[in-house]
This record gives C-alpha cells, sequence and structure tokens, in this order.
C-alpha cells in the first residue's frame, strides 16, 4: 500500500506510477470540424459566437444527478437568467438521446430534471439517463441515450465548440483513500489537457484537497483563486481548505487576459479559478465540515466510499441531510456566485478579443474548437464518420456557397485595382432556399430545416459556417471535404452596382454522393425534399429515387438553364424509375424555373425521343383551348409560348406543378390537379381573369393555370436582386411543410402571396435572404 507521503511523490512524478499516468501529454484537441457531428448548436448561442459575443458553458449534472427537486430544474434556470442579465449568453450542456446540445430551451432542462430524478429510484431509467464524462461521450452518443454532463465532459463539448469559459459548482479530484482505491476524478485529466477555463467553488470538501493540488501542479494547470490575497484555497462549502493556491487573479480582466496568453503560447491547459462561497455563508460552513466528515466515515463503513462515480451525489445528498438543507443552500449561493463570475470573465474575453482583431471574427469559423493547440487532419467525405441527425420537416440539397461581391465607388478602367467594398455574404441555391423556409418555419413551430451540403476545411468553409450559424441554422447535415474549396461566387459590379461579370467556382457540388443525401434523409425522416440542380447527376437520381419509394413530395431548383438540364439527364439514366411512378404521380412534385430555365426544359424534351418524354396516357384525355388562354391570361404568356411549354413539360409527367418565376410580371402556376374533388373544387370557381381550368374527359384530371400580378415595390426601395427567387421557393416550401396544399385553390393563393411577399422582403434587403419572421403568421 503506498503511504500518504509516498502519494504526494507518486503526483509530482506523474510517469513513475501507472496510477497517475492517465493524463494525455498533449493537447486533446478535438476534430477540426462541427459537420456531420452528432452535435446540435442552440440559435442562440450559434448567434452569439458568430457575432464574438461572450459565452459561458454551464454543465448538466446538477440538473440530472446533483440536486434534488424541484432545485434541479429552478436553479439551472437561474444560473441562465444570471448570465443573460450580465448580457452573457448561457450554453447549457447535456444530451439528448444521442445527441450533444450546447443549450437547452428550457422544456429540455425540465425533461433532464425529471428522468434524472427518475433514474435515481428506478434502475432501469437510470440504465438509460447516465452521468457523462468525457468517457462516456461516445457510447451515450452511439446508445442514444440522454445524460447529465460532468466537468470533463462538459469541458469536451465546451472546447469542440468554441466557448472557452465555463461555470461550475466544484471540481472532482483526489479522493480521501485514493492510495487504495486509485480514484481520481477524470475532471483533473481534461483540466490538463482541455483549454478550458473552469470557475469553481474549489474542490469538493468531500475529496482529499491536498492531493488534487498536488495532482494539478504535476501536470502543469494553471490554478489560481479570484480576489484572494492570502490566496487560500477555498474547500466548497468554507472559504477556507488549509492549504494555498499558486496565484491570485486581482480582476476578470486578468483572468481573460491569461486565458487569451495561454491561447497564444499554445499552451494545452487552461486555467482553474478557485471562487470562494460568498461571505455570508461562511459562518455555516463549519458545521457544514462536520457533516461532510461524518458522511465520508460513513461511505467508508457502508461500501460507498467503493461505488466509484456513485460516491459523490451520494456524499452530497448525504450531507443535505446531516445539515438539514443547510447544505443545499451553501450549494446553489456557490454555484450563483461562480456563474456570475464566470460572465464576468466571459464579458472581458471577448472584449480582448474584439480589442485584438477587430475584423478577424468575419473569417473565423462560428463554431471550432480553440485554436491553440495543432489538430488532427479533419475527416474527408470518404472518411468522415456519419451519425444520425435528428427529424427535419424540410430537407434542402445542394450548395452552400459563399458570395464575394466587389463594388467600385466610381468608373475605373480594367487591369488595376480600384477604391470601393468588398462583401462577403452567405449564398448559393440551396443555401438561400433553406434560410429563406427557416426564416419563416423557426419561430412558430417545431417544424426543423436541415440543409445538406458540401463545405470544406478552408477559410472560406469558416465563413461558410459562420453565416449559417448568424442564421441560427443546424449544421448537423453539412458534409465535410478536402478535395475541392468551399462552393464561391465572387461577381464584380459597376460604380451603379450592375453586374459586370463574375466567376463561380460550385465543383465541390459534384463531391456531394446521392448516397450521403439518402443517408441523411433516412435520419431525419423529412415531409418535404428540395434539391438544387448544381448536384451530380447520380445525386439526384439517388435522391428522386428514395422519394418516390416513400411517397415524399421533392421540390426541383433548376439553378440555372444548363443546370436545370441535370434532372432530365438523371432521369433518363434511370429508366426504371418508371416503375415506382404511381399512374397520378410526377417523377417531381414542385419546381421553380424562371422562363428562361422553363425555355431550356421544353427544348430538350421537344427535340428527344427519349421514351421518357413520350408517354402521357392521360394528356391524351386533355384539350388547352386557345381560345380561353388569350382570353384569361395576360398576352405575354401566350406569345413567349410560356403556357404551351410549361402544359407539355407537366404531360410528360416530369413534374406535378410549375410555379414559373417571371420578375416583376408575377408568377404563372401551371399544374396537374388528380382526384374527383380536388378537380371538382377547382371547376366550380367562377370564371375570373388570370385562371384557367381545363378538364380532362377523365373526372379525376385536370389542368389548371393561374397567373399571380407581382406585387408592388418602389424601386428606390430595392437593395438586391440576389436571390428573389430563391426566397420565393423557400417560403412556397415553409407553406407545404405546414401543409398548404397548392392543389386546393385558396391555398394555392395563400403560398403564391407568401412566396411573393418573400422575394419582395428580399429585394428590400442587402442580404440574399431577407428577414421573414413577420410573414410566419400567414402560415397554418
Amino acid at each position: 500500500m503506498l503511504s500518504r507521503t509516498a502519494l504526494r511523490t507518486a503526483a509530482r512524478r506523474p510517469r513513475a506510477r501507472p496510477f497517475f499516468t492517465t493524463s494525455s501529454p498533449s493537447t486533446w484537441s478535438g476534430p477540426r470540424s462541427l459537420a456531420g457531428l452528432p452535435i446540435d448548436i442552440a440559435p442562440e448561442v450559434a448567434q452569439a459566437k458568430a457575432e464574438g459575443r461572450a459565452i459561458v458553458a454551464l454543465e448538466s449534472t446538477l440538473v440530472t444527478h446533483g440536486l434534488p427537486p424541484p432545485h434541479s430544474a429552478s436553479l439551472p434556470k437561474d444560473c441562465e437568467a444570471i448570465l443573460r442579465s450580465q448580457g452573457v449568453t448561457p450554453a447549457t450542456i447535456a444530451i439528448l438521446n444521442g445527441r450533444i446540445k450546447v443549450g437547452l430551451q428550457e422544456k429540455d432542462l425540465v425533461h433532464l430534471a425529471e428522468r434524472g430524478w427518475e433514474a435515481r429510484k428506478d434502475k432501469t431509467v437510470a440504465e438509460k439517463m447516465w452521468k457523462v464524462g468525457r468517457r462516456e461521450l461516445a457510447a451515450a452518443v452511439v446508445k442514444r441515450l440522454d445524460g447529465g454532463t460532468t466537468v470533463s465532459g462538459t469541458m469536451a463539448v465546451a472546447h469542440l465548440a468554441g466557448i472557452k469559459i465555463f461555470s461550475t459548482g466544484g471540481i472532482g479530484g483526489v479522493h480521501r483513500g485514493a492510495e487504495t482505491s486509485f480514484d481520481i476524478s477524470s475532471d483533473l485529466i481534461s483540466l490538463s489537457d482541455t483549454p478550458v477555463a473552469v470557475v469553481c467553488a474549489g474542490s469538493k470538501s468531500i475529496l482529499d484537497i491536498g492531493l488534487t493540488l498536488e495532482y494539478l501542479e504535476a501536470h502543469a494547470v494553471p490554478v489560481a483563486v479570484y480576489k484572494t490575497a492570502d490566496r487560500e484555497w477555498p474547500a466548497f462549502y468554507t472559504a477556507e481548505s488549509g492549504f494555498k493556491a499558486p496565484m491570485n487573479m486581482e480582476s476578470a480582466r486578468e483572468v481573460a487576459e491569461t486565458i487569451v496568453m495561454t491561447d497564444k503560447l499554445g499552451l494545452p491547459s487552461s486555467l482553474l479559478l478557485g471562487n470562494p462561497i460568498p461571505a455570508e455563508y461562511h459562518d455555516v460552513g463549519e458545521e457544514l465540515q462536520r457533516a461532510v466528515d461524518q458522511a465520508v466515515a460513513e461511505s467508508v463503513e457502508n461500501g460507498m466510499a467503493k461505488s466509484g462515480k456513485q460516491v459523490t451525489p451520494w456524499l452530497l445528498a448525504r450531507v443535505a441531510e446531516l445539515s438539514r438543507g443547510k447544505s443545499l443552500e451553501s450549494n446553489k449561493a456557490l454555484i450563483r456566485n461562480n456563474v456570475k463570475v464566470g460572465g464576468e470573465v466571459a464579458l472581458e474575453y471577448a472584449r480582448l478579443l474584439k480589442e485584438s482583431s477587430p475584423a478577424s471574427s468575419a473569417f473565423m469559423p462560428a463554431l471550432s474548437p480553440s485554436a491553440s493547440a495543432a489538430a488532427p487532419a479533419a475527416p474527408t467525405a470518404a472518411t468522415a464518420i456519419d451519425t444520425p441527425s435528428p427529424p427535419a420537416s424540410l430537407i434542402v440539397a445542394g450548395v452552400l456557397a459563399v458570395d464575394i461581391t466587389m463594388h467600385p465607388s466610381s468608373s475605373s478602367p480594367l487591369q488595376t485595382t480600384a477604391p470601393g467594398t468588398v462583401s462577403l455574404t452567405l449564398g448559393g441555391v440551396a443555401g438561400n432556399v433553406a434560410g429563406a423556409a427557416h426564416s419563416l418555419l423557426s419561430g412558430q413551430s417545431d417544424d426543423d430545416v436541415l440543409l445538406v451540403a458540401p463545405v470544406a476545411d478552408d477559410l472560406l468553409g469558416g465563413v461558410a459556417k459562420s453565416g449559417l450559424a448568424k442564421r441560427g441554422m443546424r449544421d448537423d447535415g453539412l458534409i465535410s471535404t478536402s478535395t475541392s474549396g468551399t462552393a464561391t461566387c465572387g461577381i464584380l459590379l459597376d460604380e451603379k452596382g450592375e453586374l459586370v461579370g463574375g466567376i463561380a467556382d460550385m465543383g465541390i457540388a459534384t463531391e456531394l454522393s446521392g448516397k450521403k443525401i439518402v443517408e441523411r434523409m433516412q435520419s431525419a425522416s423529412p415531409a418535404v425534399v428540395c434539391f438544387d440542380g448544381n448536384l451530380s447527376q447520380d445525386a439526384i437520381a439517388d435522391i428522386v429515387t428514395h422519394c418516390l419509394e416513400r411517397s415524399i413530395p421533392t421540390f426541383f431548383e433548376p439553378t440555372s438553364n444548363a443546370k436545370a438540364l441535370q434532372l432530365l439527364r438523371a432521369l433518363e439514366k434511370k429508366p426504371h424509375l418508371a416503375s415506382l411512378l404511381p399512374a397520378t404521380s410526377s417523377y417531381v412534385s414542385f419546381s421553380a424555373p424562371n422562363i428562361h430555365e422553363l425555355s431550356h426544359l421544353y427544348q430538350h424534351i421537344a427535340f428527344s425521343d427519349h421514351p421518357l418524354y413520350n408517354s402521357a396516357p392521360w394528356f391524351d384525355h386533355v384539350t388547352v383551348p386557345a381560345h380561353d388562354l388569350s382570353l384569361r391570361l395576360p398576352k405575354w404568356i401566350i406569345d413567349e409560348g410560356v403556357a404551351q411549354m410549361a402544359v407539355r413539360l407537366i404531360s410528360t409527367s416530369l413534374f406535378g406543378s410549375l410555379l414559373i418565376k417571371s420578375g416583376s410580371r408575377g408568377v404563372l402556376v401551371v399544374q396537374r390537379v388528380s382526384g374527383v374533388d380536388n378537380v371538382a373544387a377547382w371547376s366550380s370557381l367562377p370564371s375570373r381573369k388570370g385562371t384557367v381550368v381545363v378538364r380532362s374527359t377523365q373526372p379525376s384530371d385536370a389542368v389548371v393555370l393561374r397567373h399571380y400580378p407581382a406585387l408592388e415595390l418602389d424601386e428606390r426601395q430595392v437593395g438586391t436582386v440576389t436571390g428573389a427567387g430563391d426566397n420565393l421557393a423557400g417560403a412556397i416550401l415553409a407553406g407545404l411543410v405546414r401543409r398548404l396544399s397548392p392543389f386546393v385553390p385558396d391555398e394555392l393563393d395563400r403560398l403564391a402571396n407568401l412566396g411573393q411577399r418573400a422575394a419582395v422582403a428580399t429585394l428590400q434587403s442587402k442580404e440574399a435572404v431577407g428577414d421573414h419572421s413577420s410573414l410566419s403568421a400567414l402560415l397554418p
């Protein structure tokens, strides 16, 4: 048996005993990218990170395994409220159904508190409600469990999310009797190799505080007390442990400066800050220490001391019982105090970063771990470990791009640089469509939008993720790749803001395999799937196949004249898809081409002898009278052949509904309506200009053409023309998710109005996605 003296010596020489070699000699760095990982960053946290605002991480074992109800739910809410009152964003970390959560909703806290209390009484529940340290993190995800994160687990996740300050109650440490039990908390390992600063009330007094400090010293963990001139290390319930910390920090600014310098020097650990319990609780500390000593003695007698991670909750509960609840009040007070100090430090840390590099935040990945140490190579698309995505009502697959717009201040000759502005904004058809749908759906329902898009592990990939975070969107659909650069579009304007030219680098889109997209669809179970023409033909074919087999409605965004044909060529290569097509269905449910894209689609099928375009038995029963078209629809629709081309396209069963965008001339909807009730609803409408309903000789089929004039817009209010069509599509998709049917007359009117309002809002904005939160009221 090792003596206490021998154990102290071993602590100073970590390699001399296996007991002390559990810590990695280098920093645990985590992955370089969060793309594809089972981590959900709350929109509030993502926004704060993207804007460089203060964030403090909070643990969740006090919710699940620490405090009794109702305190297990009320105290975490109090802690979050304290931070928000300081202007700091709280990021409570936990595991829910195998997803790592950074930032919780109130209902999540309540759920964890209730399940945690049940787990303490029911072993069956306890098997699915873990106390999750860094060791258990991966297994808890794989098993899809719920869990409260310990100090080590919270530090690991905070590091992944790029959060530098974490407030807790007390840290774990070397347990009493560790010379025989070998019981040392993994918190100490994490403090030595994870660069996240921890604010605590010292080591829990149920531990061997002296050996805990020895261990931290041996592993080069910076330990300091906060505003304590005599450097007395706090002992959780009391401000005095009888041991000294190596240093004292006089202010939150000094703490923040130390954290920043630690990162700059590339040191593997961060700072452990001991914050004494508030002065008004000092008097009861002596009484509580006697209760601690008695509880520890009892744990040795009854064998609980050998129960591993169960001993701490037992000891805390026993101390609360012996102290008649006084320990609980002290516990809550010190946690609130630590959260307050953590908020002060986080504010100073955020100010320091802005002062030292005011322009750098725009180029930093919004949610990437600290770069204080070398990270391992990021997984490529071929080697990344895919994890299940939580449910999503809408999936949008395609390109997420960074648009670089250059606007000179005045006319200048080419072949030289000119003064002006350069701006970076989030773009890409799929990115814009998903952003618009998210803007409408996020404020009023649980309907979620999942963007599935490739991003590279490069500088612009960080910008893209940052932009996505600012929108408050999920990033678990992003697929990392290292063979191509992040999709980028460089746009050169003249001094009037008119397009001169540009270059679009979208090659990365072809690397997004259909298999990866289908995997996301299988785990997310969407109600609607949208995809853009940037994808490869094989990927498009895989999407259409999957959705036809499961009767999932699809929406195709053509993207450009050339890329509009990607869908047709994909279908031409897969003749077996015809066998999946019900008689009243179409390969793609909806599409929103502009007139030029419509023309390209039409020209392709008009001059093709492919059997895909020459078998439309239901259309033989439909005749569209030219008289009705010219009488009820605007003249340009007939003169330019728009109606004729659209009717031909839906006659091939390629599309069920076409929403044709024509800019200032509005939107033309051409669709096949099936079902006796739907056809009757359209046929019974009073005659009105802008609408043509053509019934088939079959009572269950009809063709509907309805024109919606453009909404009025003062040209002086136009900020950008980029993305208006994408926003129209995104808004219509939001309506489809909320079960508005375009095949019901008044619901089609609502969809068209919603889409056009979203397009106008975007035209009045300087961003490619407008703020559509005010339009949410138009949804069911």
